[in-house]
């Protein structure tokens, strides 16, 4: 499981968008796990300009000036998972959310959803949802704000 969200994060390390109040709900339930990176912490990260040490990890630092928030939940929890489960499908049911990828294992379910801006190059929202089988967990990652795909090639 772990090794799966480790590889999401490293295939897709700025894609750091898309948050929304609907899972805050799971933040102080004991059983879930939640990481909250919020916006000031975004904006104080893209104030690191002058400690950047190549152009290429600035062109990180700047992107990170336009993510709103980053939230983490996990759970290993019967009752829980359930309960993330079903919140991701209401959320996607009213939210206009298209799936972007889906990935099964034998292991694992993982599929990712966006939203995009009226220009089809930004990302408003981001998530994606997992489901492992062997550890009978669930990991949900949410992140909003603006991404420019465009920036994103330049990553290259």
């Amino acid at each position: 499981m772990k090794k799966i969200v480790a590889l999401i994060l490293l295939v897709m390390p700025s894609l750091f968008f898309a948050q929304t109040a609907a899972f805050d709900k799971f933040k102080d339930v004991k059983g879930i796990e939640y990481l909250t990176v919020s916006k000031d912490m975004f904006k104080m990260l893209g104030n690191l300009e002058s400690s950047a040490a190549d152009a290429k990890t600035q062109k990180y630092v700047n992107m990170a000036k336009n993510i709103d928030n980053l939230k983490v939940f996990t759970t290993s929890e019967k009752k829980h998972r359930k309960e993330i489960t079903t919140a991701v499908s209401d959320y996607l049911k009213t939210n206009p959310l298209e799936q972007m990828m889906s990935f099964s294992s034998q292991n694992a379910k993982v599929k990712i959803y966006a939203n995009e801006s009226s220009d089809a190059s930004i990302i408003k929202e981001f998530l994606v949802f997992v489901e492992d089988v062997d550890d009978k967990s669930v990991v949900l990652l949410s992140f909003t704000g603006d991404i420019n795909l465009n920036d994103l090639d330049n990553l290259k």
